[in-house]
C-alpha cells in the first residue's frame, strides 16, 4: 500500500458529483469557502477561468481539473467580471437517483462543468493537504475515470424506463477515482529534487518508507530496518528523509501515529493505555504530555469535548 492510499483511507476520503452545469457566457458563479465540505471543478467542455480572493485567476479549458485544499471561496466563470450568481441557487434535488442538468447564463460561447464535493478527516490528511498549492490545476484528459465518470453522466431518467439503480452511488464511486487520478498526477509532476511530502512520494526510497509507516503505524521500527527494507543503510536513509521530507524519520512517525491516536480516540472505545500503545508509546504519561504539545489538550479532554 502506498502512503497516498493510506492517508485518503484513514481520513475517510470521499467525493460525489453534485453539479451538471451548461453554461453560456457570460457567466460567474461564487463558491463560499467551507471547512467541512470542499468544492473541486472538472470542465468538460469549453472554458472558464477560476480566481480564489487572494489569488491570481486560474484559465481552465476541457480536461482540466481544478481543486481548492483549504476550501477557501472562489469565483468560476467566463467572466469574473459578471454577475455572480451563488452555488446554492444551482443546486437541484436529484430525482430517482438522476442528477439534473443546470442550464445558466445568456447565448454566447458554452461551457459544461461539473463539480464535486469531497470531505475527509482533515487532520488526518494534513500530510496531503498542506504539501498542495493553494490551486491545483490537473488536466484529466484522456484519463480513464474521465471517461467512466462522463458516461456515467449520461445515466438519465426517461419516461418508459425505471430508475437505474445504484446511480447515486456509481457517480459517487467514479468522482472519488477521478479525484485520486488527479492527486496521482500532481504528485507525478512534482519536479524532481524537491522537498516535502508530494516530493518524498516520488523518490524511490522514501515513497517505500513513507509507505511502510503509513500503512504499518504501530510497528516498533527503527531507522535500520525501515533503511533494509527500502534498500539503503541506516544513515543514508536518514540523511535522505531528512533532506527529501525537512524532518527526521521518526519525528515524522510520531507526528503520524498522534494523529491517528486522535481519530482512535473518538472513533472507538479503547481505553487511553491501549490507544497509547498503539501510537508506539510505552506509557500512557508519556502519550498524554505528548498528545498535549501537539493537540493542546490531554487525551481525555480531547475525547470528552470533541464528542459532545
Amino acid at each position: 500500500m502506498d502512503a497516498l492510499s493510506e492517508v485518503l483511507r484513514h481520513a475517510r476520503f470521499a467525493a460525489n458529483v453534485t453539479l451538471d452545469v451548461t453554461a453560456h457566457a457570460p457567466w460567474c458563479v461564487s463558491v463560499p469557502a467551507s471547512n467541512i465540505v470542499g468544492r473541486t471543478h472538472l470542465v468538460l467542455e469549453g472554458r472558464c477561468e477560476l480566481r480564489t480572493g487572494e489569488g491570481e485567476a486560474v484559465e481552465l479549458h476541457a480536461g482540466d481539473f481544478a481543486f481548492l485544499p483549504a476550501g477557501g471561496a472562489h469565483l468560476i466563470g467566463s467572466s469574473l467580471e459578471a454577475d455572480a450568481t451563488s452555488l446554492a441557487s444551482l443546486m437541484r434535488t436529484p430525482v430517482e437517483g438522476e442528477l439534473l442538468p443546470v442550464r445558466l447564463g445568456r447565448s454566447g460561447a458554452a461551457t459544461r462543468w461539473i463539480s464535486f464535493t469531497f470531505n475527509c478527516e482533515r487532520h488526518l490528511a494534513q500530510p496531503l493537504l498542506v504539501a498542495l498549492p493553494p490551486v491545483v490545476r490537473v488536466n484529466l484528459s484522456g484519463a480513464a475515470p474521465l471517461d467512466w465518470l462522463t458516461g456515467g453522466l449520461g445515466l438519465v431518467l426517461s419516461a418508459s424506463d425505471a430508475p437505474f439503480l445504484g446511480a447515486a452511488a456509481t457517480r459517487a464511486r467514479l468522482a472519488e477515482l477521478v479525484f485520486i487520478e488527479a492527486l496521482s498526477r500532481q504528485v507525478q509532476a512534482t519536479p524532481p529534487g524537491g522537498q516535502g511530502w508530494l516530493a518524498g512520494l516520488n523518490d524511490r526510497f522514501i515513497g517505500r518508507a513513507l509507505a511502510l509507516v503509513h500503512g504499518r503505524p504501530s510497528e516498533p521500527w527503527t531507522v535500520e530496518r525501515l533503511g533494509r527494507l527500502v534498500g539503503l543503510s541506516r544513515s543514508a536513509l536518514a540523511e535522505r528523509f531528512s533532506e527529501v521530507m525537512g524532518e527526521p524519520i521518526f519525528s515524522y512517525l510520531t507526528a503520524w501515529r498522534l494523529q491517528l491516536a486522535a481519530e482512535s480516540l473518538l472513533g472507538s472505545a479503547a481505553t487511553i493505555e491501549s490507544v497509547a500503545r498503539s501510537a508506539g508509546y510505552e506509557s500512557a504519561g508519556a502519550f498524554s504530555s505528548a498528545f498535549k504539545r501537539t493537540f493542546g489538550k490531554p487525551p481525555s479532554v480531547w475525547r470528552r469535548k470533541r464528542r459532545r
